[in-house]
């Protein structure tokens, strides 16, 4: 085993639907609650997904751009199987099914899983938009995954492996971005910053926070909004978000251009620089289909993990993901899936063989656990993160088809936001 220690949405989109479980006996085989009566106290213990040998775990993304997340799990899975299971469990993975970025899918998605492949948690869950927010609250489902969607915070049941990085208050944040902008550019804070994003609660509210923390360093933030089409949409005529990019500090260009998007990132920016904008431009896509292609040489690349492939946490993640799949290189998708997969296998293994729904979320948010990869991810604190974002961040430069680590995952603090 790795010996790496471990660390509803904004608005649901869909109604929640009950499960109906039956009532089951003290077999671990058996997939329903048991509730017994002892000290004059209730206790309820929910074996779905657990037999005496297996854990079945499965989840819910956005293919097109987390699809590699599902190798990142294969692969930290095949870790732990390949060394006798967990307490003597091996894990299933009954795959990840695409909500194609719409959160209208994910209720019958996990509907499906939890009735009929009767999985334990759900893992991975990644994408922009997760609807079934409340249903995973609703039926305690322990879900794992890229803490990007309101889903994962201020509820107990899921965990973000970044912790909640939207905060659907938009009263907590993080400084990081601020950060790592005052590590660019050797602690010069006369500089102004631009943000743009899809039209998406993900992109609303990452705005609101990133708005506030460069501003938390002292970075004016001249233009914010979430105003690009979302996926599955795609963006038609960029000309009308270059012209109001590079008039946004008072009818000039900002001094940083960040991109909070997904498939519109690499257009936006190939006009950026054919309009000719000479300034920092940041994007999340962390994505080697990309190199190579316009609109992505010269960007910078925030990531919320390290992604530098020398750091010893990343040497044996790709180790891992090559015994699933030799071709799949580092990617934020890869990444997210397998550290995400990394936490439930530590979040097990200090459960203890006596697995239940409910021994397991003691276990996560008893107040004693934490999870972290140095280098790779920063320390989350449970229960604490289900309500503020890990403080993390790294860059990379994109130079002509290659990635060169820029500065390494530094973390800051979390903020009160205004």
């Amino acid at each position: 085993m790795p010996t790496l220690r471990s660390t509803r949405s904004l608005v649901a989109l869909v109604a929640a639907s009950l499960l109906v479980l039956s009532a089951c006996s003290d077999s671990v085989s058996d997939d329903g609650p048991t509730t017994s009566s002892g000290g004059g106290k209730d206790e309820t213990a929910t074996t779905r997904g657990i037999t005496d040998d297996t854990i079945t775990v499965g989840g819910a993304l956005y293919g097109l751009y987390f699809g590699d997340a599902a190798v990142g799990v294969e692969a930290r899975l095949k870790l732990a199987n390949d060394t006798g299971g967990v307490h003597g469990r091996q894990i299933e993975f009954v795959g990840a099914d695409d909500n194609n970025n719409e959160a209208t899918k994910d209720v019958d998605i996990v509907t499906r899983l939890v009735e009929q492949e009767e999985v334990f948690a759900l893992l991975p869950v990644m994408a922009g938009q997760f609807g079934a927010g409340d249903y995973i609250v609703d039926n305690n489902i322990p879900t794992f995954g890229y803490g990007i969607n309101p889903a994962f915070c201020g509820n107990e049941v899921a965990f973000g492996v970044t912790g909640c990085v939207t905060n659907p208050s938009l009263k907590v944040g993080s400084n990081a971005l601020g950060t790592i902008l005052e590590e660019h550019f050797d602690g010069d804070t006369d500089k102004t910053v631009a943000l743009i994003g899809e039209d998406n609660d993900a992109a609303k509210g990452g705005i609101a926070l990133l708005t506030a923390s460069a501003g938390d360093k002292g970075y004016e933030v001249v233009f914010g909004e979430a105003s690009l089409p979302s996926p599955p949409e795609v963006l038609g005529d960029e000309s009308p978000f270059v012209t109001q990019l590079l008039a946004a500090d008072g009818g000039e260009a900002p001094d940083v251009i960040y991109l909070q998007a997904t498939l519109s990132g690499t257009k936006l920016t190939a006009a950026l620089q054919a309009a000719g904008y000479e300034g920092m431009i940041i994007t999340p896509s962390y994505s080697p289909l990309l190199l190579g292609g316009a609109g992505y040489d010269g960007v910078w690349v925030n990531t919320q993990f390290g992604m530098d492939p020398s750091v010893p946490a990343n040497i044996e993640m790709l180790e891992a993901v090559a015994a699933i799949n030799p071709e799949t290189k580092l990617n934020l998708a890869v990444a997210a899936g397998y550290w995400a997969a990394d936490m439930f296998v530590q979040a097990l293994l200090e459960t203890g063989p006596d697995l239940t729904v409910e021994s397991f979320l003691e276990t996560l948010n008893g107040g004693d656990f934490a999870y972290e990869a140095p280098g790779a991810v920063g320390r989350s604190e449970w229960p604490k993160n289900h309500g503020q974002s890990v403080p993390c961040a790294a860059l990379t430069e994109v130079v002509g088809d290659e990635f060169v680590p820029s500065i390494p995952l530094t973390c800051g603090e979390n903020i009160t936001v205004d």
